[in-house]
């Protein structure tokens, strides 16, 4: 099979090459003065909210009843989408499940960007004690119900149903084709917008799910961000529990946050098999608004490292901190971070931070290929590119008037080019690319696209990617890159021929599968069945 990627490994170069784009520091000017991390605060009720926040929590609320109108007419559309889905099932053959993938070149010049060097010896010692970890998983076959595998009915569905345990497993025929219609249409009531709100977002001002959390200062003492925490058995000390085997520290996707159907899912598949899980939420996305301009980006890897550093401090700073596995996820955006850090990190991974290994979902790999396919005419643009831009644009005009002063003519960012915006590659131009100071777009791309760092990657790592996903180009499929291919970096890539974004949706259970507890849907089952592979084998 011929796979899609456009780049080898060589054309990376040797080490001189393998330098640091170099946009800003992530820390801009401070503030008057540094956040402190509070003491541990349950969060099994609502949050509170300072008086000072309260302008802050009305725009992000905005942001959320801005999507609402939107959503209503996606779910709306769904239904019909489905009913199409069944009748051309039944009515038309399957499609044959072979693929193949084109093979191109570009002859753009590669940027310089700070990944770990193949050819450093300690680099390539652990890539070979940890390949056959990656190498001897056999990933499980994702089965949707062949009336239900549109891949905008997976993806939509997949942020709505996640919970519902009808849709994540569906029964053969048409009973469980009745049950989803049924779900759907239960989501599509008049009254419910902040249902679908929070659905959609995820509510942040309420953590029903998480056992607590902790605000944690940046390195500058000029920002934060908080992590929400789940321990596997009665809590020992700060992160960790009584019997835990280890810690996984899930990354969320763009505009997402800890308490979205898909973190709290990928938790519970983790929590079930006795981790203690910390989710991440990017600067920006626990409900209160970040000190600085910007807040993340797709290639934003500063607050997981400081967070791994904080980790690894715990060892010697905290005598009922036990060192023990460190573990890695994330979706999408947040799969980009995760992939990319490894990649920045080498072989310090392991020995530095104790990863021993890492699981994500939705990698966007090549977001200059990907850009084309989210922003393209259509049922992308109108859904999903366009709700991306209206919270976008919320967050860049709250961010104009909290750090600019609300001068539309600023130096930060393009504010016009950004309210003028019709694509996500043109927001990007104008926001992300001045303040994190890239060129435009495309170098911020090519600085931050996960497939450049999968060469430096030292521990196990399992992508899981769907070929009909429609974000992303279904042509690039760089398995080369991997142990399938060849590679020595120990990283298995799975591409399931149907899923959406981050959907794998309606899943169909055969044999041993029916006896099994299903602690969450699909997907996060299957990354927590690769963390416990590396947990078994290491």
């Amino acid at each position: 099979m011929e796979n899609g990627s456009m780049r080898r490994k060589g054309q990376l170069g040797s080490s001189s090459l393998l330098l640091k784009c170099t946009p800003p520091s992530s820390c801009p000017p401070p503030p008057p003065a540094p956040r402190q991390i509070p003491e541990p605060t349950s969060h099994k009720k609502n949050a509170t909210t300072s008086p000072s926040l309260s302008n802050a929590q009305e725009t992000k609320q905005q942001w959320k009843e801005d999507c609402c109108d939107e959503m209503l007419n996606v779910l709306k559309s769904l239904q019909l989408a489905a009913l199409v889905a069944v009748v051309s099932c039944f009515s038309s053959p399957s499609k044959s499940s072979s693929t193949s993938f084109s093979t191109s070149s570009k002859t753009t010049p590669e940027p310089r960007r700070n990944v770990a060097s193949p050819d450093d010896d300690q680099l390539r010692e652990m890539q070979m004690k940890h390949r056959p970890i990656a190498e001897s998983f056999t990933p499980s076959k994702f089965k949707p119900h062949p009336a239900l595998t549109n891949k905008h009915l997976q993806t939509i569905s997949g942020v709505f149903l996640r919970k519902n345990m009808d849709c994540a497993y569906v029964e053969e025929g048409l009973g469980g084709v009745t049950k989803v219609l049924h779900a759907i249409s239960s989501i599509v009531v008049p009254s419910s917008n902040k249902l679908l709100s929070d659905a959609a977002l995820g509510d942040e001002s309420t953590n029903s799910y998480w056992d607590e959390r902790q605000r944690i200062t940046t390195p500058c003492n000029q920002d934060f961000f908080s992590v929400d925490i789940k321990y596997a058995s009665e809590r020992k000390t700060m992160y960790q529990s009584v019997e835990s085997k280890g810690m996984v520290v899930i990354i969320h996707g763009l505009e997402s946050n800890s308490n979205s159907s898909l973190s709290t899912d990928m938790a519970a598949a983790y929590h079930h098999d006795g981790l203690d899980v910390v989710c991440i939420n990017f600067r920006g996305c626990c409900g209160t608004p970040n000190d600085t301009l910007g807040g993340y980006h797709v290639g934003f890897t500063d607050d997981l490292r400081h967070f791994l550093k904080l980790i690894s401090n715990l060892w010697d700073e905290d005598e009922l901190f036990e060192k023990r596995p460190v573990y890695l996820s994330g979706f999408s955006l947040g799969a980009n971070v995760v992939t990319k850090c490894l990649g920045e990190l080498g072989e310090a991974a392991f020995t530095m931070y104790n990863v021993h290994g890492a699981a994500v979902c939705g990698a966007p790999l090549d977001n200059e290929r990907n850009i084309k396919y989210l922003d393209s005419p259509g049922f992308n643009r109108v859904v999903y590119s366009s709700n991306f831009l209206k919270t976008l644009k919320k967050r860049a005009q709250f961010q104009l008037e909290q750090h600019c002063d609300g001068d539309p003519n600023t130096n930060a960012f393009d504010y016009q080019g950004v309210m003028d915006s019709q694509t996500v590659a043109e927001f990007d131009t104008a926001f992300i690319a001045p303040i994190y100071g890239y060129q435009d777009n495309i170098d911020y791309y090519r600085c931050n696209s996960c497939y450049y760092y999968l060469p430096g990657i030292a521990v196990p790592l399992y992508i899981i990617n769907a070929e009909d996903d429609p974000f992303f180009d279904p042509d690039f499929y760089p398995i080369e890159e991997t142990v399938d291919g060849g590679s020595l970096a120990p990283i298995k890539l799975a591409r399931t021929r149907y899923g959406g974004h981050l959907g794998f949706m309606f899943h169909q259970l055969e044999g041993n599968e029916k006896n099994q507890v299903k602690a969450a849907s699909w997907m996060p089952l299957e990354l927590a069945r690769f963390i416990r592979h590396v947990g078994d084998s290491q």
